[in-house]
Order: structure tokens, then C-alpha cells, then sequence
């Protein structure tokens, strides 16, 4: 039986609120545009590239804020890779371990691939996925990318590991499970399985394999 461990990316296995910030607000500067406030930038982790450019520049034209996101992703990125960014504890190790039992992949609502890459020059992890979806490049949504994964690889059984509502919904799309990641930027969701810590996650996917 070929398993799966799909991962979110932004709350699940690291955090770049700092360098985001910077970089939307460099593009609003640019065009004059108001100030996007640090609570904004944290309700858009998990959104597709159009839920972000409406959160960010709603009083532009869809098609401007689009390419204003563009933009910013292209400042992110290179932000990033200059200060770095958090990545959560316990990475390699548990990358590690999970490795020798699942096969491993990231899908991220991101439209830059380069911007999972960023997240594996930074955190030096990228020896350890078989793949990785950057799925509005793609105008896919997660559900239907993680589907993707789960039918390209013949995955027998898929588990999605997210923080937040949107991961919840796209592992149901999917049809797979979900493993709620509470240190993240979701709220109150309602899951089977959860964990505090990305230490806890070898555990839990133990329980959630064994259901078959």
C-alpha cells in the first residue's frame, strides 16, 4: 500500500509573516495604494491568488490587484531568501522519520513554484518530497490538487496536513484525511486528528494508517 503525507505549506511548516508584510506594503507604496494592515496578511494564508489580491487591494480592478500580487510574490520571495524565515522545530528530524514510512509532498495555494522553493533553500528540506504543487499556478484548487497527487503517484492512502478551515475543506474534496495543525493561523476547527506541535505529528499519523 503506497501512503501519502501531503503538507500545507505557510502554518504548517513555517511562518514568513514578517518578510510578507514588508512586501505587500512595498507594492502599495509603489502605487499608492493604503497601508495593508499585519491582520490583513494573516487572514490570507491558505487563499487562492484571487481570494489574496481582494483582501489586499480592494479598491482596484481584479485584474490590477492580480498583477499586484504578482509582484509582491516576486518581493516575497526575494525577501525571504535575503532574511530567511521561521521554520517550525523539529523539521529535519520529523521529515526524517516520516520519510522512511510515507511518501511525502507540499501542495501550497501559492502561484509562484519558486516560492516552495524559497521554503526548501531556506530550510534545506527538499531532498525529502517526492513532489510539490504550487496549485493556483496551476488554477487548480487544493482539493483538486491534492487528487492530482493522490492519482499521478497511484496513492492508496492520502493524509493532508493544513491549519486551517480551507485544508480542512480541501481534504475533504480529496477525499482524504486531514491532520489539523494548531499552531497554525486556523481557529476553532472541528478535527478527527490534531496536533500542538509538529513534533506530535509521527504519532498521530500512526492512528490515522491504522484506519483503513
Amino acid at each position: 500500500m503506497r501512503r501519502a503525507v501531503i503538507f500545507d505549506l505557510d502554518g504548517t511548516l513555517w511562518e514568513v509573516i514578517d518578510a510578507t508584510y514588508h512586501s505587500v506594503n512595498q507594492i502599495a507604496l509603489k502605487y499608492h495604494l493604503p497601508r495593508v494592515s499585519r491582520d490583513t496578511v494573516c487572514s490570507i494564508f491558505g487563499l487562492d491568488k484571487e481570494g489574496v489580491a481582494k483582501k489586499y487591494f480592494p479598491s482596484v480592478p481584479l485584474e490590477d490587484a492580480l498583477k499586484y500580487v504578482d509582484e509582491c510574490g516576486k518581493v516575497n520571495i526575494a525577501t525571504i531568501l535575503e532574511q530567511g524565515a521561521t521554520i517550525f522545530p523539529n523539521l529535519i528530524e520529523v521529515l526524517s522519520k516520516l520519510q522512511e514510512k510515507y511518501e511525502l509532498f507540499i501542495i501550497s495555494n501559492t502561484a509562484d513554484i519558486e516560492y516552495i522553493e524559497a521554503f526548501f533553500q531556506v530550510s534545506k528540506t527538499k531532498s525529502f518530497f517526492k513532489d510539490y504543487v504550487a496549485a493556483s499556478q496551476i488554477n487548480l484548487s487544493k482539493g483538486e490538487a491534492i487528487h492530482k497527487i493522490m492519482v499521478d503517484y497511484g496513492i492508496d492512502k492520502g493524509v493532508y496536513v493544513g491549519d486551517t478551515r480551507l485544508d480542512l475543506d480541501a481534504a475533504i474534496d480529496a477525499n482524504v484525511d486531514f491532520v489539523y495543525a494548531k499552531y497554525g493561523f486556523g481557529k476553532d476547527i472541528s478535527a478527527i486528528y490534531s496536533i500542538n506541535e509538529f513534533v506530535n505529528l509521527p504519532k498521530v499519523l500512526e492512528n490515522v494508517f491504522e484506519v483503513i
